[in-house]
């Protein structure tokens, strides 16, 4: 496919539920996998559907195995943890390699996915409050952030800063490292006290609407203000697990919502159906 609408840099997750809502509305969609042994079935014979091959965290000629034009950048990709050398690789290092390419493609509008974790702690926080990462994971979102500032002049640039995302079929993260924990009998050891989880099915429309917005807007995209005890309650009730231990910190992590509501008519899906939804 040397042409197309939409690029979605992860088809896994968010990723996944995006790219077939895109479908359903008749539009070309490009993803890539790792390999040939990441297409699931469900991909296969999709009309206006096309799909390529990329490491992000070793590809470095990306121009290769990308469209020649695409209207639209959806940039979900990420690694969340791992060794620090995969993680800066995977996500500041491969973004500036997909912006540059970017450039020449046609793009007109680039969609990331960014972490609420980038503002580190606080309560109720908006869009306007500094950075303040407190991981190498969250480093890595804030410094692929700063880069965009370069390229501002070349296309509309939007930072959807999403936290603590959770789905079905979506293996990473901190929402999803607590589930692992509970079922396997792990222990669960956390800075956090009180985070606003997102269920990721709620994410899509937002990223869609996002492109008839102009210029360069950052908005938060997060659930209500919840206690990890209490969502570590709500996953045992669901999986029927229970962890080893649990060490809860004293640190705050939740959202304003405000601006995604009014701008990108985000709306929650409640916590419990989420989590049934999710991990039952």
């Amino acid at each position: 496919m040397r042409e197309a609408v939409n690029l979605v840099t992860s088809p896994f997750g968010i990723g996944e539920k995006l790219i077939f809502e895109l479908l359903k509305k008749g539009e070309t969609v490009y993803t890539v996998f790792p390999s040939p042994k990441g297409v699931p079935m469900s991909f296969i014979g999709k009309i206006n559907l096309k799909y390529g091959f990329l490491r992000f965290d070793q590809d470095t000629q990306i121009d290769k195995m990308l469209p020649k034009k695409v209207k639209n950048v959806f940039h979900l990709h990420e690694t969340y943890d791992g060794s620090f050398t995969t993680m800066f690789k995977s996500n500041p290092c491969a973004t500036l390699l997909l912006l540059d390419w970017a450039k020449n493609a046609g793009v007109s509008k680039f969609i990331y996915l960014s972490s609420g974790e980038v503002y580190g702690q606080g309560s109720n926080i908006s869009e306007s409050t500094g950075y303040n990462p407190r991981s190498f994971y969250a480093t890595t979102k804030f410094e692929t952030e700063v880069l965009f500032r370069y390229y501002f002049r070349s296309f509309a640039l939007h930072t959807l800063r999403v936290f603590f995302p959770f789905g079905k079929n979506s293996a990473i993260g901190y929402v999803s490292d607590l589930n692992r924990a509970i079922r396997h009998g792990s222990s669960v050891d956390t800075e956090y006290r009180i985070i606003s989880p997102t269920f990721i099915d709620d994410i899509v429309s937002p990223l869609m609407k996002l492109r008839d917005i102009d210029g360069h807007e950052v908005f938060n995209i997060c659930g209500s203000r919840v206690s990890v005890d209490d969502m570590v309650d709500k996953i045992k009730y669901v999986c029927a697990g229970s962890p080893k231990k649990i060490n809860v910190g004293k640190l705050e992590l939740t959202g304003n919502n405000t601006k995604s509501k009014e701008l990108l008519g985000y709306q929650e899906t409640p916590l419990n159906e989420a989590i049934n939804i999710s991990f039952s």
